[in-house]
């Protein structure tokens, strides 16, 4: 099973934001399909399953990534398309009296929200696509080995937790253990 699929299967948001370093490592290789094969080779020796599936994954995700005009930004539909559900479903639990945590939780975290979204020029995005974002930008800067102020790793672990009870109600929404169609649980 390829990294992806465990945790598309495990936890929604640890896939969304696996599948931005994806696109991003694809435009880092600017789209190369040998470069690709020697990103895999060097990078997925003891993978699951065949090797060659995987580099046949990432060459099919550029391709994609190319016929959607997304080399230089964006994200695959597959993962726009989740996001907005992510997103529908967030605003769905709000309604939800039973979903006061989440509730609590998210209004705690709106500040942060609103501050990142003042810092982004993408004016297209809804709360959720933000946090990921949000997340995805402090995750590259510390992989750059580059420092964060208190107040924004504050914001970052105010988001980290919203994203993880999102996830949570998420994963029992696709067990059936939720409904948000009619607001109400089982």
């Amino acid at each position: 099973m390829f990294v992806a699929q465990k945790k598309r299967q495990e936890n929604i948001s640890e896939y969304i934001l696996y599948m931005f370093q994806v696109e991003d490592i694809i435009r880092a290789l600017n789209g190369d399909d040998e470069a690709i094969e020697k990103y895999v080779l060097n990078n997925y020796k003891n993978a699951e399953g065949s090797t060659q599936a995987v580099i046949d994954w990432y060459i099919t995700l550029k391709n994609e990534m190319v016929l959607n005009n997304l080399m230089t930004s964006g994200h695959l539909p597959t993962i726009q398309n989740l996001l907005f559900r992510l997103n529908t479903i967030h605003q769905q639990l709000l309604k939800m009296p039973v979903q006061s945590i989440y509730s609590t939780v998210y209004y705690k975290t709106l500040p942060a929200i609103i501050q990142l979204r003042s810092l982004s020029n993408d004016t297209k995005q809804n709360e959720i696509e933000t946090c990921f974002v949000g997340i995805y930008g402090y995750l590259s800067l510390k992989m750059q080995g580059k420092e964060v102020s208190a107040e924004t790793l504050e914001s970052i672990k105010q988001i980290s937790t919203f994203l993880a009870i999102l996830a949570d109600r998420f994963c029992e929404i696709e067990a059936g253990n939720i409904k948000v169609d009619n607001a109400t649980e089982v």
